[in-house]
C-alpha cells in the first residue's frame, strides 16, 4: 500500500490568496500532480488544511482534490482548521478524522488533535477512549497499522514547534506501546523533514512531513539537501509490515 503523505497546505477562499507570502492553492496544486504521478492508493493530508478556516477554503480544497486525486483521500484537522465545516463540505465524499480506514489490507487511525482556541493539540479523554476501543479491535488488530495526526507526539528539538506539540503525548504513547502491529506515527504541523522513535518503541517511525505552502527552519538536515523547498513524504507499506519511506521535495512557485 501506498501512501502520498501531504500536510499545511493552508489554503484559503480568495482566488489568488497568498499565505506567508506563498501561493497556497498553486503549490498544494503541484503537490497533488507530482504527487499523483507516483500512483498512491491514499492520499493523506495531516491538518492546517485552510488557513481561513472558512467555507469557501473547504470547497476550494475539495474542488482540487477532486481534479487531481483518482484514489483514496483521507483529511485531518490541524490548528488552522474548522473541524465541523471540514466535515461538512468534505465528509461526505472523503475519510474525515477520527477513522479506521482499511487501504489494500493496510490500517490507517486517523486521529484529530485540534484543540478549539489553541495552537497546541490535544486528542482528549473521549478520542482517546475511541482509540483505546479501536485498538482492542479483534477483526484488525493484526494489521500493520498507521496512525496519522497533526501535532507531533513527542519534541522535535525546536523549541517554538515543542511549546505547541501534542498535551496528551504520553498517555497517547502509553495507548499505543503495546500494540505491536503499530509501523508508523505521521503528523505534520513542523513544515520540514522530521524522523524519530520513541524510546519505549525503537521500532516504530515517528515522521514528520514538510509544509506544501513553505517550510520552516529544519532541526534535522534534508535528505535531498533541499530543506527549503516545499514537499511531502511517500511511504510503501508491504503485507508483511515493512516501511519504506522517503521524502519529496519540489521548486517554490
Amino acid at each position: 500500500m501506498r501512501i502520498l503523505h501531504l500536510s499545511d497546505p493552508h489554503l484559503v477562499a480568495a482566488d489568488q490568496g497568498l499565505v506567508r507570502g506563498w501561493p497556497a492553492l498553486a503549490h498544494f496544486e503541484r503537490a497533488l500532480q507530482l504527487g499523483g504521478a507516483l500512483n498512491p492508493d491514499l492520499v493523506l493530508v495531516t491538518g492546517d488544511l485552510c488557513q481561513d478556516e472558512s467555507w469557501g477554503g473547504y470547497v476550494r480544497l475539495r474542488r482540487v482534490l477532486s481534479q487531481h486525486v483518482r484514489c483514496s483521500v483521507a483529511l485531518l484537522p490541524g490548528n488552522h482548521d474548522h473541524p465541523l465545516l471540514l466535515d461538512a463540505v468534505l465528509g461526505r465524499r472523503w475519510t474525515t478524522a477520527p477513522a479506521d480506514l482499511l487501504v489494500q489490507g493496510m490500517r490507517v487511525l486517523l486521529l484529530s488533535s485540534h484543540r478549539v482556541g489553541s495552537a497546541a493539540g490535544a486528542l482528549g479523554s473521549l478520542q482517546l477512549q475511541w482509540l483505546a476501543q479501536r485498538l482492542r479491535c479483534s477483526e484488525r488488530r493484526d494489521l500493520p497499522l498507521v496512525v496519522a495526526l497533526h501535532h507531533p507526539p513527542v519534541a522535535i528539538g525546536d523549541a517554538g514547534m515543542d511549546a505547541i506539540r501534542l498535551v496528551d503525548q504520553a498517555d497517547f504513547e502509553d495507548l499505543l506501546r503495546p500494540h505491536r502491529a503499530l509501523r508508523a506515527v505521521l503528523f505534520g504541523h513542523i513544515h520540514q523533514h522530521w524522523q524519530g522513535a520513541w524510546a519505549t518503541r525503537p521500532d516504530v517511525l515517528l515522521l514528520g512531513c514538510p509544509s506544501t505552502l513553505c517550510s520552516f527552519k529544519a532541526v534535522q538536515p534534508c535528505p535531498l539537501d533541499r530543506a527549503d523547498d516545499p514537499g511531502g513524504r511517500l511511504l510503501d507499506l508491504t503485507p508483511d509490515g515493512a516501511v519504506q519511506h522517503r521524502v519529496l521535495r519540489w521548486s517554490s512557485i
